[in-house]
């Protein structure tokens, strides 16, 4: 499954091409996961601030099955965090990133559940 989803007040210009690309092979690294399965959403232009500022900012969200939890997700924060700023530009401090372990009974695909 995983789903990684960017709100974020960049502009749809400023997103590099090779974005969702480059998150699917850092998420299949670091996950385990096959590229088949990966959804990469973002969602530029969004009204939103951090810190009563408009520079840039997100609101990410990582939805998986079965690999996140408290030991991978201390694990996987500071990869991900640095991935975002490099990828986009957006500091560290400027983005709050929930990540969710999905379960199966949980999640539609292709007609059905996973359970």
């Amino acid at each position: 499954m995983p789903a990684f989803i960017i709100s974020t007040n960049l502009k749809k210009a400023e997103i590099p091409i090779q974005f969702c690309s480059e998150a699917t092979a850092f998420l299949v690294r670091e996950l385990g996961k096959p590229a088949e399965v990966m959804l990469i959403q973002v969602c530029p232009d969004q009204v939103m601030t951090f810190g009563n500022s408009a520079e840039p900012c997100a609101n990410i969200t990582l939805h998986c099955i079965g690999v996140v939890g408290p030991e991978k997700n201390r694990e996987l924060a500071p990869k991900l965090s640095d991935f975002i700023e490099k990828q986009l530009g957006i500091k560290k401090d400027r983005s709050y990133t929930i990540i969710y372990d999905v379960d199966k009974s949980s999640l539609v695909w292709n007609g059905a559940t996973l359970d």
